[in-house]
């Protein structure tokens, strides 16, 4: 029998052409996704400029001028006073309302505790100066007291006989008491910390069963919230972390509760330190009965 012949193969090669596409393949996206973030981080950047104050614009200017600015008289009172981020209200790398993201500054960076008192320190010198300067505040400067408690800076205004700071029994503020208001928000908020008021009466009691102290005193303390906070005012939005009315629960210490000095607004700046403890304590906390309900949830019943 013949062999068979086999059949010959040919083998053709295919050359595709090389067209737009193929010389550059996926390299105008990579570009066009550099180009988009530069524009993004650049937007970023022309928004915290405009959001920040002169002094933060100035300690930044005075970095790239010189590299030792803030070894400066200059550089450290603007560290000092407007280092604890670049947006009005900042915190830095401190502890969150919710109590995490960041560090605590006040336990891990030595001295931080004392350059904050010596800031309030240093407010409370500028309002009793302020005081001091103005003659329509002079008359008032014995309605006002500063001193240091386990929260930070505490200001009292106090009640006179001749000089109130409401109307009887309402909260409308006095003209005078605008003005007190103003001042010491213009120096507290040029502080990072946040801000608590509160207000205090006698234990003179309504006629009217349907209106008490406790009424009183709130309304009176968010009326002086609201003049701090206003476009004359001085406070940051967001400065101020409590309002509370205190009726005649807090007398002053050596004063009979009827006493009208016990009439007043109080106003505490709270320290670092106190407002991360406030905030780790009342941040909410699983009840005992949840938390064995997620460890031990119970067997659904066998479907049959």
């Amino acid at each position: 029998m013949a062999d068979q012949q086999q059949p010959e193969v040919k083998i053709k090669f295919v050359k595709k052409k090389g067209g737009h596409a193929a010389a550059h393949g996926g390299a105008w996206k990579v570009a066009y996704a550099d180009l988009v973030t530069a524009m993004m981080a650049f937007f970023l950047l022309m928004w915290l400029l405009n959001s920040a104050d002169k002094n933060t614009k100035a300690g930044i200017a005075g970095m790239f001028q010189d590299a030792n600015f803030f070894n400066s008289e200059r550089g450290k009172e603007i560290l000092a006073n407007h280092g604890k981020g670049i947006l009005p209200g900042g915190r830095g790398m401190a502890p969150g309302p919710d109590g995490d993201g960041g560090t605590d500054t006040a336990s891990e960076a030595p001295g931080a505790a004392e350059e904050e008192k010596k800031a309030m320190e240093a407010t409370a010198e500028a309002i009793e100066k302020a005081f001091q300067q103005d003659e329509l505040l002079q008359a008032f400067q014995d309605q006002i007291s500063m001193d240091f408690t386990d929260e930070g800076l505490r200001i009292q205004i106090q009640d006179k006989a001749a000089q109130v700071l409401f109307d009887s029994g309402s909260a409308t503020l006095k003209s005078y008491t605008l003005s007190i208001l103003k001042e010491i928000a213009k120096e507290l908020g040029k502080l990072p910390n946040r801000v608590v008021i509160g207000g205090h009466t006698d234990s003179q009691q309504y006629s009217n069963k349907d209106r008490t102290n406790w009424e009183l005193s709130a309304e009176r303390a968010n009326a002086a919230r609201r003049v701090m906070e206003g476009a004359a005012g001085g406070l940051r939005p967001g400065q101020v972390r409590r309002v509370t009315g205190y009726a005649d629960t807090i007398p002053l210490e050596g004063k009979e509760p009827k006493d009208p000095q016990n009439r007043r607004i109080s106003i505490i700046v709270v320290s670092a330190a106190n407002e991360a403890v406030e905030t780790k304590h009342h941040k909410a906390q699983p009840r005992e009965a949840d938390r064995k309900a997620t460890v031990n949830p119970k067997p659904e019943p066998a479907k049959h």
